[in-house]
């Protein structure tokens, strides 16, 4: 023998609270017909009599006083069960990785508020510019600003992005405002990579173009370019999530603004589950409607392309 719904249960208990199969149908909101159809069917299954009925009243039998014991013990079982997996999916820790730039830039100043609205949630940040493994780092979402596609992924765009050239007013007061990506090679260019790159891949409305560049200093560490450009150093290529605070308050100027680097979108990567915590969906669902905000924010600097990768 095995009851097979917990529903079963849940009406007997309401039949014995309310004394009647109406008034357990009226506290359980379902027909009077489904309420009989479930307690014989629980009878059947049990193969003991739980409730003699006249016309008039209805009490429970001796076994039916014991299974009802029995039955409430269950359900309150049932009941915190629920609890603690309605707790776990709201509560807890969100593992959440992204490149150094943008957890700095783009996740940081924003944490407080997200935490402020959910006080039972933690969020664990793995900053790093190289490619974590999700599963093996157990992280829940990867903000990413590159085209990967990996079946084992769910991968969905969250936001536009897109590289362009900018540098310190400083610098192009000293040497001047390329008018074409063939005068960069007459400028000081500050780049990405080992070895750094003698050229930077740019488009402009359906024109591609490798323009010729003299790197005057090279990192692997996209930072590095960034505080020399701050400092007049020369000419670099960021995104525009890195580089979109500095422009707006004119520490940086875009360069050939008609000009961008390689096509981009922001990216939110998750392990492939059946049933995500509710606490993950609540904290893409929170970095989402912020970038979306800050992009409808700063449409005046035309810095975010209108198509995405």
């Amino acid at each position: 023998m095995r009851i097979e719904r917990i529903e079963d249960l849940r009406v007997f208990d309401a039949i014995a609270r309310a004394g009647n199969l109406s008034a357990a149908a009226r506290q359980l909101d379902v027909a009077l017909t489904l309420i009989s159809k479930r307690l014989n069917r629980l009878e059947k299954t049990l193969g003991i009599r739980l409730i003699h009925r006249t016309t008039r009243q209805l009490y429970l039998t001796e076994e039916g006083l014991e299974f009802l014991d029995r039955c409430r013990a269950v359900l309150e079982a049932v009941d915190a069960a629920e609890d603690v997996g309605a707790d776990r999916t709201q509560n807890g820790v969100v593992r959440v990785t992204a490149a150094v730039a943008f957890t700095q830039r783009q996740i940081a100043p924003r944490l407080h508020r997200f935490i402020k609205a959910h006080p039972g949630i933690s969020v664990q940040v793995l900053s790093n510019n190289r490619l974590v493994d999700l599963v093996e780092q157990r992280v829940d979402a990867a903000f990413r600003q590159a085209p990967l596609d990996n079946g084992s992924f769910v991968t969905r765009t969250i936001a536009p992005d897109g590289e362009i050239l900018c540098a310190s007013p400083a610098y192009l007061a000293e040497c001047g405002e390329p008018a074409h990506p063939g005068e960069l090679i007459d400028h000081r260019c500050l780049t990405t990579g080992d070895p750094a790159p003698t050229s930077w891949a740019l488009q402009r409305r359906g024109e591609q173009i490798h323009a010729p560049v003299r790197s005057v200093l090279g990192s692997t560490d996209g930072e590095l370019p960034h505080i020399a450009a701050l400092n007049g150093a020369g000419i670099v290529v960021k995104s525009c999530w890195d580089a979109i605070d500095d422009i707006r308050s004119g520490r940086l100027v875009r360069v050939l603004p008609e000009w961008w680097g390689r096509s981009r979108s922001l990216r939110v990567m998750q392990p492939v589950r059946q049933h995500q915590p509710r606490r993950v969906q609540l904290f893409i669902q929170f970095m989402e409607a912020e970038l979306k905000e800050a992009v409808a924010a700063n449409r005046d600097l035309d810095l975010f392309p209108t198509t995405n990768a």
